[in-house]
């Protein structure tokens, strides 16, 4: 009797995991057939100014990299970028309507740090900080902005904590060719009399 137990759950068990995989096919199969995306028209293009010397670390081989949503490559970097420099992506390709994530990440390390200080753990080994304190304490700035057929869209700064890379998400909703931006559409109340 045991056996025959035994052999019940178990079928049980894989009939439940056989629907169970049977259902989410079929609801993610119906939910990718009706949706498509509609590239936004006009040009586009990105600014990044850079606060800092960008620099890849030991960590990163990228000093820098913007990705668009869906992990498209738009700038990626492995040459120092001085600070003061803005880096401009034109075209930009991929830009739909709605929704659009960039994804950017700088890294912060110090070029003259890399190149003259030995890694080590050791608390021994570490020089005790200047008095203006070491340049990893410093937080440091990417701005990016990104505009359409020469017009600014959006504009964001993104900030590092200290010692860390530079690096956050701008989302921005692009209209249509024949929608406006929620904030300049004006309505008339078509009760209003006219004076």
């Amino acid at each position: 009797m045991r056996p025959l137990l035994a052999i019940g759950v178990v079928v049980i068990s894989l009939g439940t995991v056989y629907q169970y995989v049977s259902f989410v096919a079929g609801i993610n199969h119906r939910a990718g057939s009706g949706f498509r995306e509609i590239s936004a028209e006009g040009r586009f293009h990105v600014d990044l100014t850079f606060t800092f010397d960008a620099n890849a670390d030991i960590f990163t081989t990228d000093s820098v990299l913007l990705q668009l949503h869906g992990g498209r490559e738009l700038l990626r970097s492995q040459d120092p970028v001085s600070a003061g420099t803005i880096l401009t992506i034109d075209p930009v390709e991929g830009i739909v309507v709605g929704a659009n994530e960039f994804y950017l990440k700088v890294s912060t390390a110090d070029a003259e740090q890399l190149e003259n200080d030995e890694f080590s753990l050791s608390p021994q080994d570490q020089e005790p900080a200047e008095a203006g304190g070491s340049s990893a304490d410093k937080s440091r700035a990417v701005r990016i902005r990104v505009f359409r057929d020469d017009v600014l869209m959006v504009e964001q700064t993104f900030w590092s904590e200290p010692g860390q890379a530079v690096d956050g998400v701008l989302v921005i909703d692009v209209p249509g060719a024949g929608d406006q931006p929620a904030q300049h559409q004006h309505h008339e109340d078509p009760n209003q009399a006219d004076s």
